[in-house]
């Protein structure tokens, strides 16, 4: 999804983007258009490489970890705009804040996401409704979800088949980058 298609409820005419990195804590670094950015690795998802190299037993440099988010994904509203609103969060919030792991991984027992999840920071579990699978899976891992929305539930946003719900996402990506800062 295009930042030029998200704004922000607020009126302004600035992008979701923009209105929620203005307002983040811990935004010192700035780029060249003096906007502010959240410090350290922003753009590049290093979280699963680095992972991967802890689990084959290879010596890293120590980082701090993110707060993983795992989501449901499912075949409706609710569960399509679980994927869109978390892949929105990490372009606001940058990987080096939040991690998107895959729920999949766990109930399949791949060593790399396990470690992933296990040494995050935090962990929120994203579900368009109240069957929960995301959360379900991860607590059937043994993994501590720390924050957990059901977005039919939560968001009052109705469940339907339209698949792209920007409203949905909208609501969806504001909910996820709040119950993240929560835990950073």
């Amino acid at each position: 999804m295009s930042d030029n298609n998200v704004r922000c409820s607020c009126q302004s005419g600035e992008s979701l983007q923009d209105n929620l990195v203005k307002n983040l804590p811990n935004t010192s670094v700035s780029d060249s258009s003096g906007s502010p950015k959240p410090e350290g690795d922003k753009d590049t998802n290093w979280y699963l490489p680095y992972m991967n190299a802890i689990t084959e037993g290879k010596e890293v440099e120590e980082k701090k970890s993110p707060v993983a988010l795992f989501y449901c994904a499912g075949a409706s509203n609710v569960g399509q705009s679980t994927v869109t609103g978390c892949v929105e969060t990490a372009d606001i919030l940058g990987y080096n804040r939040v991690a998107l792991l895959c729920l999949a991984s766990i109930s399949a027992g791949l060593k790399n996401m396990m470690n992933g999840a296990k040494n995050a920071r935090g962990i929120v579990a994203v579900d368009g409704c109240p069957m929960s699978c995301a959360k379900r899976t991860l607590e059937k891992a043994e993994l501590k979800v720390d924050q957990h929305l059901i977005v039919s539930k939560d968001l009052n946003v109705p469940k339907n088949f339209r698949l792209s719900d920007s409203s949905a996402i909208k609501q969806v990506t504001n909910a996820v980058v709040q119950a993240v800062l929560s835990i950073d």
